[in-house]
């Protein structure tokens, strides 16, 4: 316990000492460079339902214009809605940033007359660097709160991100580390991205993993893709397990079509096939869309043994769907129906769940606040739960 201690400790230092000693010439970046009008940031700058984050995917908070006067707000926006970087003008390394990201989630559930609450919480450090004529991105993110009492290396286990990124070009990157593997809609997604409390449960049955490994990010034309190698043991525990690959490719088959209503439509495909004492292979497909301030999305997922954070020799399968509105661009409304079969070869294992979520988004995914409600079934043990979840996040 003592030495777990001693690790987070002095990774908090370091953290502080890159991120907000006054010594450094610290800018203040703002991240939003768009020359849009109100008018059309409300039809096009919406949080949507396949946002990914790592680092550079915050790049789109949104400002007032009449901050000046407004102390209050003022003090928002600069605490929250810009992220601290001391840049350098000579010298090998370009930038470097760094952040803390909270994610509290207030729980309250009933399942067939047994009330419970939780308050599960996330507390991450995130530094980044840019080096090289900004052609090379160190990323790292450390999960201090995740439970690792079942890994072997406690300290690397909590590592959600530790990866360099070689720039290629405008369109394409090659990534080399430990990341979250690119698994389904949102199994590629951090928990901060997420338009629910929780991941829909393929997503965190067959994608919710952190592996090790070298893939291609990029796109070109009408496609974008993720492909790479990686070793099947998961949370940077080494490379004892074996092996996989996985794919994830979107289409976007009317991206030209200016004014179109299908121009925002999404198709996607993915695989993740490897050994982890036995062979697995999880194939998906899904769709998202976008209409002015209309969302929604489907996804399928089948399993023939899977290796999400372990692995399941099951066969299993799924589905769920998503629609949303924007009534503005902080302001969302989600719907979702999700399926999950949790052994097809025994009959009836089948759990159903529904959820309505409203979101509230100050400074896109770096302030906002979410509510929840979730009905569960499961038919085989004829159980049903209801739950409602209030989540807290932001970015310092």
């Amino acid at each position: 316990m003592k030495k777990i201690f001693k690790e987070n400790f002095l990774l908090i230092f370091i953290f502080a000492l890159i991120s907000f000693n006054p010594a450094f010439a610290i800018e203040e970046v703002e991240l939003n460079s768009s020359e849009k009008s109100k008018k059309e940031i409300l039809a096009d700058d919406v949080v949507t339902l396949d946002e990914t984050i790592d680092g550079d995917a915050t790049s789109d908070v949104l400002f007032d214009d009449d901050l000046d006067d407004m102390d209050f707000k003022l003090f928002l926006e600069k605490t929250f809605a810009q992220k601290k970087a001391i840049k350098f003008d000579r010298g090998p390394i370009n930038e470097i940033s760094g952040e803390l990201r909270f994610q509290g989630i207030n729980g309250f559930e009933n399942s067939d007359g047994n009330f419970s609450s939780t308050y599960p919480f996330d507390i991450n450090a995130v530094v980044e660097s840019k080096f090289g004529e900004n052609k090379y991105r160190f990323f790292t993110e450390y999960a201090f709160t995740r439970n690792v009492e079942d890994l072997d290396n406690h300290f690397f286990g909590k590592f959600s991100n530790l990866y360099i990124e070689r720039k290629i070009n405008d369109n394409n990157k090659i990534r080399v580390g430990v990341s979250r593997s690119p698994i389904g809609l949102e199994g590629s997604m951090s928990s901060f991205a997420l338009p629910f409390a929780r991941r829909a449960q393929i997503s965190r049955e067959f994608g919710d993993a952190i592996s090790t490994g070298i893939s291609l990010i990029g796109k070109k034309d009408y496609f974008e893709y993720n492909i790479g190698g990686y070793t099947s043991t998961r949370f940077t525990q080494g490379f004892k397990d074996g092996a996989e690959v996985i794919s994830r490719i979107g289409f976007r088959p009317f991206y030209k079509q200016e004014g179109s209503y299908f121009r925002n439509l999404k198709f996607y495909t993915g695989a993740d096939i490897g050994h982890r004492g036995e062979n697995y292979g999880v194939l998906s497909a899904a769709a998202t869309y976008e209409y002015k301030k209309f969302l929604m999305n489907f996804e399928y997922a089948y399993a023939d043994g899977s290796n999400g954070d372990y692995f399941n020799p099951n066969k299993r399968q799924g589905f769920f769907t998503t629609v949303g509105w924007n009534f503005t661009p902080k302001l969302q409304l989600l719907a979702r129906y999700d399926y999950f079969n949790r052994n097809m070869d025994d009959s009836g294992d089948v759990n159903h769940e529904y959820s309505v979520g409203l979101n509230y988004f100050v400074f896109k995914q770096r302030l906002k606040f979410m509510l929840n409600y979730v009905y569960s079934n499961n038919e085989k043990n004829h159980t049903n739960k209801n739950g409602i979840y209030f989540v807290t996040q932001f970015y310092i």
